[in-house]
């Protein structure tokens, strides 16, 4: 029943647009560009330096702030709010955009978010393409990833002489790769955007990237008893010598973008695919003292693919004084999701100490029961915004969402759902004096439900999306030129699924997370720029299992406390340091006990140097990553929990040619 209740619990819109850049810039207040792209940010500068804020930036194996694709104010992002955008055009992805495609990525919350035309609750993941920029180069980096793994990088733009044309490619090459749990592979990923501009106001991309992983088999941990299992040991891999991992992917697309009179147009379509040749994924259920009952489970071939487009129109003007912008859009997506039955094979009783048991590799089925998850989506829009004198900005939409689910089940039957509802969004930023800004924010969102499970009476059934809802207020202060402080109250809310006393899987009640958050980025000094940021949040569920007693009140997989810190320091003579802390506090284990996983501390600290050898620029980066290493994991809302990678170093050197 306890590893019911975890899982049951466990299972338990639209970045900035190109006519809300044309808006803002028009109106030039300076909340507005606070909240705008990712022009003007240097292609190659760290996660610390393209910061706009402390809640969330990625570029390359840099990072900085509180939040990331799994988890934003106690809400695991990926799992299933789609808030997805690829340079503001709505995506849904079967896989991950590579490093080769992406310049880097941001998590949009608070005063970030109100630029969108539709945010997601708890927040939106901005993927941003990489950009071939205005001169041809060439570019070699090579060292040590993660790991200590090996890596080759190559980076090439090429520009016509009219720079109509551009292109830029990517390729990243990894011939002997190891994971943060030991598991032995090689992966590569390879990317282009090529972008058309025939004119000053019209821009076509293309953009490709495909990926090719092959590993021993993965592992997950799930707590075994009340207390906490000892750390992984760096030097075990916990899988079967047989046990294989071994998955292609693929993104692919194209983004139209053209603004004429007061007038903007983009449009958008890109597929997803993620296809695993092979699934073997150890199950390791270990107790406090470190014993461990393995299983594992084979999935033959299964494959997931997404297609995703958009079509949107903006007009802005000006009107009784007032800037103002009225637009419509229409996304949609359909996603196919096939299924196999995940075989179980014993693999053995060991210790964390000793490593996996020798166990022989079995006969692996040749026919496996399948099944189908289908998910159709559309959702039309209509935003309007307004901004007065530079001091009141008001952005409303309001959109129709229809979404159709289709699943086929193992043993043949075939469930439908189908929803229609409306979502909204409003937002209010008011400068009552300079340099100080005053924002609120309502948002409502769809998120996915999933199936019932095998323990339900009602399994395999396809159950209603929930709508997410949020509330937000703060405030945005500019501290002194290039120094933001921001501090903001959020309430988010949405129904939970769990199994009923009768046997069914459905909803009993509710999950909400409450909290404060705060942020200071930007410089210090023109040597000196930090990213400093911390949050408090207040994780409850309430509802049937909780009046029940059958689970705690407190939600599992949640901190109520975080903190971050980021500085990155010129030294002069080509030199630079930098360090980075994220403190993630204590979680509960489960919804089931008291249990809570201690709190981790993870640092960074890095060097870069950047000088001429000969004609050459060269550039050599190194960081000692998990510096204290401290060991453990990290709990999460599903029930498994998450280890916490080993004390590893990178040292990467690259040529400019």
């Amino acid at each position: 029943m306890e590893l019911v209740v975890r899982y049951v619990l466990g299972a338990a819109a639209l970045a900035l647009p190109s006519a809300d850049q044309a808006w803002a810039r028009s109106a030039g207040g300076d909340s507005v560009r606070a909240a705008s792209d990712d022009s003007g940010r240097p292609p190659s500068a760290s996660a610390a330096a393209t910061a706009i804020d402390a809640f969330g930036e990625r570029v390359g194996i840099d990072q900085a702030g509180l939040y990331g694709e799994s988890q934003s104010r106690g809400f695991d992002l990926l799992a299933s709010s789609g808030a997805f955008r690829i340079d503001g055009f709505y995506f849904s992805p079967a896989a991950t955009p590579s490093e080769s495609l992406l310049a880097g990525s941001t998590i949009r919350v608070g005063i970030a978010s109100t630029a969108l035309d539709l945010p997601s609750p708890s927040g939106v993941i901005a993927y941003r393409l990489r950009d071939p920029g205005t001169a041809n180069t060439l570019s070699l980096t090579t060292g040590l990833r993660d790991q200590e793994s090996w890596s080759v990088e190559l980076l090439g733009t090429a520009l016509s002489r009219n720079e109509r044309w551009s292109i830029v490619g990517h390729a990243l090459i990894l011939p002997d790769q190891e994971r943060a749990t030991g598991e032995d592979g090689r992966s590569a990923n390879v990317a282009t955007v090529a972008r058309w501009r025939p004119d000053a106001r019209t821009s076509l991309r293309l953009f490709g990237a495909f990926g090719l992983s092959r590993h021993e088999g993965e592992i997950s941990v799930l707590a075994s008893g009340d207390g906490v299992p000892p750390p992984l040991r760096a030097d075990r891999t916990y899988s079967p010598e047989w046990a294989r991992t071994r998955q292609w992917t693929l993104n692919a697309g194209a983004i139209l973008e053209r603004s004429w009179n007061g007038w903007s147009l983009g449009a958008s379509a890109i597929r997803s695919v993620r296809h695993a040749d092979r699934s073997d994924v150890a199950l390791l259920e270990v107790d406090q003292d470190g014993n461990v009952d393995s299983t594992l489970f084979f999935t033959p071939p299964v494959e997931t693919r997404s297609d995703s487009a958009e079509a949107r129109i903006a007009r802005t003007f000006t009107w009784l004084g007032a800037h103002q912008r009225i637009g419509i859009a229409l996304r949609q997506r359909r996603t196919l999701t096939e299924r196999a039955f995940a075989t179980p094979f014993d693999a053995g009783r060991f210790t964390l100490a000793d490593g996996p048991a020798d166990v022989p590799e079995p006969d692996l089925p040749e026919a496996v029961a399948r099944g189908q998850d289908e998910v159709d989506q559309r959702i039309a829009s209509l935003s309007y915004g307004l901004q007065l004198a530079d001091r009141l900005q008001v952005r409303v939409g309001a959109h129709h969402n229809r979404y159709e689910k289709t699943v086929l089940d193992f043993e043949g039957r075939r469930s439908r759902q189908l929803d229609t509802t409306w979502l909204y969004n409003g937002s209010a930023i008011w400068e009552p004096v300079r340099r100080l800004r005053l924002f609120a924010s309502y948002v409502t969102g769809l998120e996915e439900s999933g199936v019932a499970p095998t323990a339900a009476t009602n399994r395999g059934e396809v159950l209603p999306p929930v709508e997410a809802e949020q509330y937000e207020l703060g405030a945005s202060y500019d501290v002194a030129p290039g120094l933001s402080f921001i501090l903001a109250g959020f309430d988010i809310n949405k129904p939970i699924y769990g199994l009923r006393q009768d046997g069914r899987f459905d909803l009993v009640g509710r999950v909400r997370h409450r909290g404060i958050e705060a942020s200071l980025t930007g410089r210090l000094t023109e040597r000196t720029r930090i990213v400093v940021g911390a949050n408090l949040v207040q994780p409850r569920l309430s509802g049937n299992l909780v009046d029940e007693g059958l689970v705690e009140r407190v939600a599992p997989g949640v901190s109520r406390l975080n903190a971050t810190l980021s500085v990155e320091q010129r030294l002069g003579a080509g030199w630079s340091a930098d360090f980075y802390l994220l403190y993630e506090g204590r979680r509960r284990l489960d919804s089931a006990s008291r249990t809570e996983v201690r709190s981790v501390p993870f640092t960074t600290l890095g060097l870069r140097y950047a000088a001429t050898v000969g004609s050459t620029p060269i550039t050599v980066r190194g960081q000692l990553v998990n510096v204290i290493d401290r060991r453990g994991y990290w709990a999460t809302p599903s029930g498994p929990i998450v280890a916490v990678p080993p004390r590893t170093f990178r040292l990467l050197l690259t040529a400019h040619f």
